[in-house]
């Protein structure tokens, strides 16, 4: 109903500017430039809204997502410029949550797969999609297919090891943060992650380990910052929870709840 309610008021809006248009190009006595000009361009959005049609993503608009992917891509099809772009299109799709259709591009694409980073970063964000879209198995078998190409896959490990985390299996999760720890001692994600399931096993002075290893490599996750307080409130030492529930707030997280659980 909701749809069909924004449908409609799109058509009239469409018809509205139209009829603006008509009577400033041949019934108005002087036309009105901006008045003019303003109705086009909202006619052309408006219709192209409704009709779905979407400008062309150019190179420049995956910039951001080379930036904050990199790790992942690699050189993944740096031999092959039309695939590339379509990584780059299947990645919207991941963050625009379109899950399904970038699983099947990805499954396309795989078939073009040539080098072990092609393959990387294929299962990756095959197994993002699939762990977001609750396909868990999926995911799980994905990463470990990733990992038999590429063992030292800090990321991979990391992930996979969350997802065995959702499920129960800590085991399972501790041998993959430990891993993942293990192949590069500088990732903070890992780190937190680990540090949080040793919080969970009571092993606060690991928790409070990792969380400030975390820290050391990137200061501003505030994850790590709250694994701190919580580890550093068990351990007994009152005044580092203190410090690092407010810095848990500097950074925008919420420290009355933060609060609650120390």
């Amino acid at each position: 109903m909701r749809t069909k309610i924004v449908f409609a008021l799109n058509i009239l809006i469409i018809i509205g500017m139209a009829a603006i248009i008509v009577w400033q190009l041949f019934f108005a006595d002087e036309i009105n430039a901006k008045t003019l000009s303003r109705a086009v361009v909202l006619f052309a959005v408006y219709l192209l809204g409704v009709l779905g049609i979407k400008r062309k993503r150019s190179p420049f608009d995956y910039k951001i997502y080379e930036e904050r992917y990199g790790y992942i891509i690699k050189t993944a099809f740096s031999h092959d410029r039309v695939r590339y772009m379509k990584l780059m299109s299947v990645i919207t799709l991941y963050n625009e949550n379109k899950f399904d259709k970038a699983i099947k591009a990805l499954d396309k694409l795989e078939e073009h797969c040539a080098e072990s980073d092609d393959y990387s970063a294929v299962l990756y964000f095959r197994a993002l999609c699939k762990d977001e879209s609750g396909n868990k198995a999926g995911a799980i078998a994905d990463y470990e297919e990733l990992l038999t190409r590429d063992y030292t896959n800090s990321h991979a490990w990391s992930n996979l090891g969350l997802i065995y985390t959702h499920i129960g299996k800590t085991d399972e999760a501790l041998r993959c943060y430990r891993e993942a720890v293990h192949h590069d001692p500088s990732n903070p994600y890992a780190h937190c992650n680990l540090g949080n399931l040793y919080l969970q096993k009571a092993d606060y002075q690991l928790a409070l380990e990792h969380a400030l290893k975390s820290l050391e490599t990137e200061p501003k996750i505030r994850q790590s910052m709250s694994l701190a307080a919580v580890a550093y409130k068990r351990l007994g030492d009152d005044l580092n929870a203190e410090k690092y529930c407010e810095l848990y707030g500097k950074y925008g997280g919420n420290v009355k709840e933060l609060k609650s659980v120390l």
